[in-house]
């Protein structure tokens, strides 16, 4: 909203106005000793036009610009006092005198204030002398320069202005973006938690249908058994607890396999050590045929992430001890140490 408000107000102060002035420069130009100074002014100023106005990131200037500014305004100013009439107001003829100021204004209100006041405070001591010079009155000789020091400083302030915009602006979009993010983690909790009350439901409703009915068979009791533990993973495995990671450990247990899966990191793993313990778990959960299996993953910040072990009684020497670790970033993700 600032650029597209200060954009139009960059262009009418630094192109319409000193072309303005342009104007009324051609117009008075028989007042002056000779033409051509003024009309190399004129075509300097043209050029400052283009540089004040040439477009840069948000509203500022390159303070390259800025300087040439500053320098082409102080050669205007010199050029045009060169041929300015001795003892009489010059009048429109010190068309100069506007144009400068309103370039200057530009330069102010693209962010390079102190240019601004450099140039016109130039500006100021070398058009007063010069009208000392030209025998005009202190009042006079004032009255051409204190408008445009007056514009400057009323530039100054609407840059102060079109700054602190740009602070409440950037901070309201940064709350904006905050206050979006919170909702979009509000959202997909309660996406989250749907989905799980929705799971919960569909896996257990037939259960306790059967269970308040007093209709349960041994297979009916195991399967509760079954349930119960598939729960318990997903509540204290929670990273581990996978779809396919829970299908293997009910598979294990059914097999007469003891499972034990816990999430002590309460984090999201990344995702090449994620791939490589799925791998791993589901591949010793369904290698199992007795015993029992364990894995952890350990709190963020440790070296390791996720220990896996699995012992088979039927097979004592075959110990499976699986541990998994973030490698730093761009050095492949994880490590498997047996």
């Amino acid at each position: 909203m600032n650029n597209a408000i200060s954009r139009p107000l960059i262009l009418a102060m630094g192109l319409a106005f000193p072309a303005s002035h342009i104007v009324l420069g051609l117009f008075n130009i028989g007042m002056l000793l000779s033409p051509w100074p003024t009309l190399l002014a004129m075509g300097i100023c043209v050029v400052l036009m283009v540089v004040v106005t040439t477009p840069a990131s948000g509203r500022g200037m390159p303070r390259r610009n800025a300087v040439i500014t500053v320098a082409g305004t102080a050669l205007m100013d010199v050029l045009v006092q060169s041929v300015l009439p001795t003892g009489v107001h010059p009048g429109y003829a010190a068309w100069h005198c506007g144009a400068i100021q309103m370039l200057l204004v530009t330069v102010a209100l693209r962010k390079q204030i102190e240019l601004a006041w450099l140039g016109i405070g130039i500006f100021s001591v070398l058009d007063f002398a010069g009208s000392m010079i030209h025998r005009l009155t202190p009042v006079d000789g004032l009255a051409l320069v204190v408008t445009p020091l007056m514009w400057v400083g009323i530039a100054h302030a609407v840059s102060r202005v079109f700054g602190r915009c740009d602070v409440l602006v950037r901070d309201y979009e940064d709350q904006e973006k905050r206050s979006g993010a919170r909702i979009a983690r509000e959202h997909a909790r309660w996406l989250s938690q749907n989905e799980w009350v929705t799971e919960l439901e569909h896996a257990t409703k037939p259960t306790l249908t059967k269970i308040a009915a007093g209709d349960l068979d041994a297979a009916d009791r195991a399967n509760c058994g079954y349930l119960q533990d598939e729960l318990r993973d997903q509540v204290r495995g929670r990273v581990l607890a996978t779809r396919q990671v829970l299908a293997s450990a009910r598979a294990a247990r059914e097999r007469g396999v003891s499972v034990e899966i816990f999430d002590d990191r309460e984090t999201a793993l990344p995702t090449a050590v994620e791939r490589e313990v799925l791998v791993q778990l589901v591949g010793a959960l369904d290698r199992a045929e007795n015993g029992f299996v364990k894995a952890r993953a350990l709190p963020r910040g440790q070296d390791i992430a996720v220990t896996i072990l699995a012992y088979d009684e039927n097979t004592p020497d075959d110990e499976f001890y699986l541990e998994v670790r973030e490698q730093p970033e761009g050095a492949g993700g994880a490590r498997v140490d047996h």
